[in-house]
């Protein structure tokens, strides 16, 4: 059972302490967790159409609401994985972008793959698995404001795709359609991000 001391919390066996190095014996957390906060959800149409050159539009239910940050130098990963197919066979790429919405910015294109991180050269028939990981900061002139995120896709060329794919109807059960969408709040300081700046 756990005890709260004047130093932290203390745990009873077994234990094991991810910020150090103590014994079951002296174990106590002094730290927060590094993440915050975690929302998970799903695109909501099963083999939803995009095309159209270098046209963009929403991934249809991956709007997110993480709420106000707990502090200003948190981080967010985004991490979307979706099936998709080829439907016509033409030349032609795609690519994932993260969009940010607090009250006061509005909707703001944080980051995005390129229309070239899916391409296909002429394949018919072509299903693959598309996903991508991005590290987003908390709004630095907005930080004490709500945070929302969504997903959008952007098309290269004359393709035209399918995407949260019902190939084999997998992955759909419990309403996730082929597809999985994850935020997580990171706390900045208990995080090293290298070269990885804030803008």
């Amino acid at each position: 059972m756990a005890t709260l001391t004047g130093s932290g919390v203390k745990y009873g066996d077994p234990i094991y302490n991810q910020y150090g190095t103590e014994t079951a014996d002296t174990a106590i957390q002094r730290n927060s967790n590094c993440i915050l906060k975690v929302k998970f959800g799903s695109a909501t149409t099963v083999d939803q159409g995009i095309s159209g050159n270098q046209s963009r539009g929403d991934i249809n239910g991956t709007q997110v609401d993480m709420g106000v940050p707990t502090k200003s130098t948190n981080w967010y990963r985004i991490y979307y994985q979706t099936v998709a197919d080829d439907t016509n066979g033409n030349v032609g790429g795609w690519g994932i972008e993260v969009w940010r919405w607090t009250p006061t910015s509005n909707w703001n294109r944080v980051l995005g793959q390129g229309t070239h991180a899916s391409y296909d050269n002429n394949y018919g028939d072509w299903y693959r698995t598309t996903h991508g990981i991005f590290w987003v900061p908390v709004h630095q002139t907005y930080p004490t404001e709500q945070h929302q995120f969504k997903l959008m896709w952007r098309v290269h060329d004359s393709v035209s795709i399918r995407i949260n794919s019902s190939i084999g109807n997998d992955n759909r059960a419990g309403n996730w359609q082929n597809n999985a969408f994850e935020v997580w709040e990171v706390d900045g300081d208990r995080i090293t991000t290298g070269t990885l700046t804030r803008y």
